[in-house]
């Protein structure tokens, strides 16, 4: 239900409701709006970070747009992107599998266990990939080729992927160490590539189509490759188009993965550099942040722009014929001007091809068919039925129609279960491989093995206890704040149409297409000032207020589906907006609420590009950036290693423990309103 409007006359009546949104616009403005200004003012100056900076100009824009190394690091965002757009398919194809499943029981019972690859930190699984999977002598990787006799068929593929002669010698690739194949690496980490959070978003979308649907196919003989074309395909189109858009822009501004798993450098000869990266290197490597910050500009005009062509591309049908053409036409140019400067071929085929006139061909070919079709007698429709229903009352077919079925029922849960498992290989890995020794891990890396070394547990715990501790410290009080902050925000949006909402309420919009890692270099001034640099304090207030832009979108719309008839039981009773919020909405939004908070809390303990960043102090690190270290410090005592990531584990793992049943019924009720 939409909010009531509130003229200005009326709004000394109603003047305490501004207290709800005025901390969230005191903390956005502080940590976000502040930030962006200061980035830039400071992007047409020569600065160091100092408080003296020569003026310049555009001359950074200039140096910039005309760096190769610059547009070499959008080159592997874009190709990083396609890359984990092609990697969705596997969680679409287990969306689809689950909700396949006759028993519901069974669905639920599946969305639960693939809930559990969430309570691994992406850090850790980096970093086992990093460690296990991509370790030059013995890493798992290389073992697997080894054992499928796969070298030969790799060293085939080497020149049309570039990979040279790295699967020629006798030595063992190092998967991370040569600049050949890392990009390949970089691409292959994590599979199968499953995303919980993409499978229940898939699920609740798949849950919302009628059982009707499914019925009127069944009538008409449609079999399970159909089902899935021509029913679940085109009605959870959105879904699946909004996911792509977050991955592929995610891919640009991400640069915590790549610190991971190939160094601050981008690995060897920046291979697999990208323009989040690039900016952080510029400006706390080469102390270039006047550059730096032009470098953050630039990186939000560009993710602003591909959002901007994504919500166009979605409302295409309801373009004018003019605009329709005028999209294509540019698309086309940029894509032929691409392919002749040969950069970013693979970009720019996309764009031709995205360029054609597909709906039109459609059209055509649907007129030429109908038009064959009314020349044409064909067969009359009434004796093709009745030849399928005597088809199918034959014993024969029957039982091939049975056994069809029953092949169908185990190669759906065969991949189900096949996913999980690889899902699931990384924390199995951690468990086992943290009570062995390193001779253990070299003789049986896979199995568990006597003796049990339960003492890795106890040099793990020494070197991580003080940076978990900090770590729940910031999460907790970080979520905290983020969810009392968002609840009194959404409550002013949703509940009442004051003077100056819908301005604030664009003001927010804006900053959901703000890629917050651009705002990094100014931030950091912003904290310098305030003297939080190696706070504490700053990791929560700054989380806090990145985090509370998406809950507030999510909540609004919530609270505003509460019937206005509570609110109006309330105002009777004299209540206050305050005693309405307590007492109406927070009981009622409990399951979204759990939802935010689960996942702000996931990415506060997840975050470590920040605080390696304004962190100096070992004693006040949070426990991501200690996993790093050891990685550096242990990287040869497996044990330990191991049983360090299953200790930052943990708490996410208690988290979900008491959490799941809000969490999972929170994302399906989300999921199914978007």
């Amino acid at each position: 239900m939409s909010p009531k409007n509130i003229p200005w006359r009326h709004v000394k009546y109603h003047w305490e409701i501004y207290l709800f949104v005025l901390p969230t616009i005191i903390t956005l403005g502080l940590f976000i709006y502040y930030p962006a200004s200061s980035g830039i003012f400071h992007s047409f100056f020569r600065w160091n970070g100092a408080d003296v900076a020569e003026p310049v100009g555009w001359q950074n824009y200039i140096d910039l747009l005309s760096s190769a190394e610059f547009w070499h690091s959008f080159k592997n965002a874009f190709t990083l992107g396609v890359a984990n757009a092609f990697k969705m398919v596997v969680a679409l194809l287990v969306a689809v599998c689950i909700h396949r499943c006759r028993s519901e029981k069974l669905q639920y019972v599946y969305r639960l266990l693939f809930v559990i690859p969430m309570v691994i930190p992406p850090l850790v699984i980096a970093l086992i990939w990093r460690s296990f999977f991509f370790e030059a002598t013995n890493g798992y990787l290389n073992q697997f080729l080894e054992f499928a006799n796969l070298y030969p068929v790799m060293n085939a593929l080497a020149p049309l992927m570039g990979w040279g002669d790295a699967f020629s010698g006798l030595t063992k690739p190092a998967w991370l160490g040569d600049p050949r194949l890392l990009m390949t690496s970089v691409i292959i980490w994590g599979f199968p590539w499953i995303s919980s959070l993409a499978i229940l978003t898939h699920l609740a979308k798949l849950q919302g189509i009628s059982k009707d649907i499914y019925e009127a196919g069944d009538i008409d003989g449609i079999g399970w490759w159909s089902k899935f074309t021509r029913i679940e395909l085109p009605l959870i189109t959105g879904s699946i188009y909004l996911m792509l858009v977050f991955t592929i822009i995610g891919t640009i501004i991400d640069a915590g993965m790549i610190i991971a798993l190939a160094g601050f450098e981008g690995g060897p000869g920046g291979k697999v550099d990208v323009p989040a990266l690039f900016m952080l290197r510029k400006a706390f490597i080469d102390q270039k942040m006047g550059y730096a910050c032009a470098v953050g500009i630039i990186l939000s005009l560009i993710v602003m722009l591909l959002q901007k062509i994504s919500t166009t591309v979605k409302d295409w049908e309801y373009l004018k014929p003019w605009q329709q053409t005028s999209m294509r036409t540019g698309a086309m140019i940029v894509g032929l001007w691409m392919l002749y400067e040969k950069a970013f071929i693979l970009v720019a085929s996309l764009l031709i091809l995205a360029a054609l006139p597909w709906d039109r061909l459609q059209r055509a070919k649907e007129v030429v068919r109908d038009r064959i079709a009314g020349e044409g007698a064909g067969p009359d429709p009434d004796v093709i039925e009745q030849q399928r229903i005597i088809r199918a009352g034959r014993p024969g077919s029957r039982a091939a129609r049975i056994a069809r079925e029953l092949l169908l029922r185990a190669g759906k849960h065969g991949v189900i279960l096949s996913v999980l498992a690889f899902s699931l290989l990384p924390l199995y890995l951690m468990l086992i491989v943290s009570v062995k020794t390193n001779a253990q891990f070299y003789a049986s890396p896979a199995t568990l093995t006597e003796p049990i070394h339960w003492e890795n547990w106890k040099v793990a715990w020494e070197m991580i206890t003080p940076t978990l501790a900090n770590s729940i410290f910031i999460s907790v009080l970080s979520t905290g704040l983020m969810i009392g902050l968002a609840l009194m925000g959404a409550y002013f949006f949703a509940r009442q149409r004051m003077p100056m909402s819908g301005f604030l309420w664009n003001a927010i919009l804006i900053l959901m297409m703000m890629p917050m890692i651009a705002n990094m270099v100014p931030l950091f001034r912003l904290l310098k000032d305030l003297s939080l640099l190696n706070t504490l304090t700053a990791l929560i207030q700054a989380g806090a207020a990145q985090g509370q832009i998406f809950a507030i979108f999510m909540l609004r719309e919530f609270i505003a589906d509460i019937p206005q008839d509570l609110y109006e039981a309330a105002d009777i009773d004299g209540a206050s907006h305050f005693a309405q919020l307590r007492t109406i909405v927070l009981p009622l939004s409990a399951p979204i609420l759990g939802t935010v908070g689960v996942m702000h809390f996931m990415v506060a303990w997840n975050d470590f590009v920040l605080p390696l960043i304004i962190m100096r102090d070992h004693a006040r690190l949070p426990v991501m950036v200690q996993l790093i270290r050891m990685v550096g410090e242990y990287i040869k005592l497996w044990g330990p290693l191991m049983a360090g990531y299953a200790l930052a584990a943990i708490p996410i793992i208690l988290l979900f423990m008491f959490s799941m049943k809000f969490f999972v019924r929170g994302m399906t009720d989300g999921a199914v309103k978007g």
